[in-house]
């Protein structure tokens, strides 16, 4: 779990809600800000199938925070992601998916909350493309 504001925001609520799950033994808290603890993740070659992301909703951040889960991630991996509603946060995935090919799941998360004005969805999940890719600069494509 990396949530820099864990105590100083949210008095420690979610991490004694894994603790008292007894997930502990299992999870780590991580209080500095993702986009520097996922790149360390990647360089010590941290693989997962899935991650959860509810970090910051600058466009910079979120954008590093996605280049690090899509090595962090396995190939055909999942990668669910909060507050995609905000216009930052949804130009970060708009150049995955339009330059590195990640698919929005269709009708995922199913029953997930909505925003307060609009009702569109908070969050949006997207499958990684198996192989991974590596296109050039000259193939960039423009996303918003």
């Amino acid at each position: 779990m990396i949530d820099p504001f864990q105590f100083t925001a949210y008095d420690g609520v979610g991490w004694e809600l894994l603790r008292s799950a007894g997930l502990d033994d299992i999870a780590e808290l991580v209080t500095e800000p993702s986009q520097r603890f996922l790149a360390r993740l990647a360089d010590a070659g941290f693989a997962a199938d899935a991650a959860f992301v509810d970090g910051s909703h600058h466009f910079h951040n979120v954008f590093v925070d996605l280049h690090f889960l899509g090595e962090i991630v396995r190939p055909g991996g999942v990668v669910l992601l909060d507050d995609v509603w905000w216009p930052s946060v949804g130009a970060a995935v708009a150049y995955f998916e339009t330059n590195l090919g990640w698919r929005p799941v269709p009708g995922a998360p199913a029953d997930g909350t909505a925003t307060p004005a609009g009702g569109r969805p908070r969050t949006g999940a997207y499958r990684l493309p198996d192989p991974r890719p590596t296109p050039g600069f000259k193939e960039f494509r423009p996303f918003c």
